[in-house]
């Protein structure tokens, strides 16, 4: 509520809002902060006018957007921009030294009874979970969603400028963000692989970004320059090479100075052996960093040229994974690419329905991170004057692969021979009796139940004899 609202019973309406004890914003169907009340701007030492204006967001904020942690925690959820009161708990405090722990999403009416606002309050979840206790008997249920993930993620890493591909909750990939992290806060040589389609070039280019911001360089204060190992033998590698030197500023540091090597399992020998001596010559003047299908001792393996050549860019080795290796990061991923995509289209915010959020993380992706963007953006196209994005938005390869699973699966069990499984268990039977009772065949019979002859000549069939 800005100041050209504060008029009339507007302005008693915004001092009666201040006057509560928990922090309060209100935020229209896109996810901007219209109004925000006196405790919430002592939470983030802030004026209202600072934080009216904000867009909220399920995607991610830029680390170097205004208040980033505020726009990521206040993003209320597809629920409640639909008219559904939603609490969700906090695993950090929203600020740093906040003690409000849960966020209470009140959908705002009209008189038709259409959601066209969402106030958010900021509180301690054990009394906002007995609020929305109270309420349930109205029909009012409380549901934790899936924008949990994002909450604490963006609470756990210092930057995420770009790096997309990286957000998760696996272990896997929590290694993954460490080491991207370690490798922005102390410049070094970096080697990033993984899967093809894990967008490893984008990982690369972040970090170097975060590195100058950490700097406190400017974007254009340095240059990355990238070399596609595909397409260039001994020659081409060293024209780009004089290139590459010819552009180095010698007053400039070496963090912002970055040479990228794509495809750098791709180099024949004769260019891993110009490479280690370009490397050995222009040591201290910049940084290389290189991208790879091959993990670091898939390469090692290949001889001492690649060894020695490995040994200099692998001072930090950023693995990334495929997703199928990784599902329970898909949801969140997911959840993230779809804020971007609604973003973009400066449409309100979609969820995606409980199934096909099953049949997202049941396909297996072969082309991983941009195939599943891409198809998050189609759907995202397909789901037209609905709240959530349906299976039936999904691409149809995803959508059939739990029945082409299922079937292939059936398809491949081996049949019970029934008659085998009988004479098994029969030969069992007979081997336990004759243990108890070796030298007396008639008392082995009146163990059965069986008459002697018929115990011989079952014997003499099964061989047991």
């Amino acid at each position: 509520m800005t100041d050209n609202f504060r008029s009339g019973n507007s302005r008693i309406l915004a001092k009666t809002l201040d006057q509560l004890g928990q922090p309060l914003a209100i935020l229209d169907r896109r996810g901007v902060i219209v109004f925000v009340n006196l405790p919430l701007c002592q939470v983030f030492q802030a004026d209202a006018a600072q934080l009216v204006g904000q867009a909220c967001s399920w995607q991610i904020a830029d680390d170097d957007a205004p208040f980033a942690a505020l726009r990521t925690a206040l993003a209320p959820p597809a629920g409640a921009i639909h008219g559904k009161l939603i609490a969700r708990q906090l695993t950090t405090p929203i600020a740093f030294g906040s003690t409000h722990t849960g966020q209470l999403f009140l959908p705002l009416l009209d008189d038709e009874g259409t959601p066209h606002a969402t106030a958010v309050v900021l509180g301690q979840w054990s009394q906002l979970s007995a609020q929305i206790a109270a309420a349930e008997p109205l029909g009012l249920q409380r549901r934790q969603m899936q924008t949990d993930a994002l909450t604490r993620i963006r609470s756990r890493w210092a930057t995420l400028d770009g790096l997309h591909s990286l957000i998760g909750t696996s272990p896997a990939i929590e290694l993954a963000m460490a080491r991207a992290q370690l490798a922005i806060a102390q410049p070094c040589n970096l080697l990033v692989t993984g899967a093809m389609g894990m967008d490893l070039s984008g990982v690369v280019r972040s970090v170097y970004l975060g590195r100058l911001k950490k700097a406190g360089l400017s974007r254009l204060s340095g240059q990355l320059f990238p070399v596609d190992c595909r397409v260039v033998d001994e020659g081409t590698l060293a024209e780009m090479l004089d290139l590459f030197n010819g552009r180095l500023d010698p007053d400039a540091r070496p963090l912002s100075q970055l040479l990228m090597l794509e495809s750098l399992e791709q180099l024949d020998e004769r260019g891993v052996e110009y490479l280690n001596q370009w490397l050995g010559t222009n040591s201290g003047r910049c940084l290389v960093a290189a991208v790879s299908d091959c993990r670091a001792e898939q390469l090692v393996a290949r001889g001492i040229a690649w060894s020695h050549l490995t040994s200099r860019l692998a001072t930090i080795e950023v693995v990334v994974p495929a997703l199928s290796q990784r599902r329970q990061d898909i949801a969140p991923l997911a959840m993230h690419l779809l804020a971007i995509a609604c973003q973009s289209r400066q449409r309100a915010q979609l969820g995606f329905t409980p199934e096909a959020l099953r049949l997202l993380e049941a396909f297996p992706w072969p082309r991983n991170f941009r195939q599943l963007a891409q198809a998050i953006d189609d759907a995202v196209e397909r789901a037209v004057l609905v709240a959530n994005i349906q299976a039936s938005h999904l691409p149809v390869e995803v959508r059939a692969y739990a029945s082409a699973s299922a079937e292939g699966e059936f398809s491949q069990a081996k049949a019970i021979d029934l008659d085998e499984v009988l004479l098994q268990c029969e030969r069992i039977m007979l081997s336990r009796a004759l243990q108890l009772s070796p030298r007396n065949r008639a008392q082995v019979a009146r163990l059965l139940g069986i008459s002697r002859p018929r115990l011989l000549r079952r014997i003499e069939q099964l061989g047991l004899d």
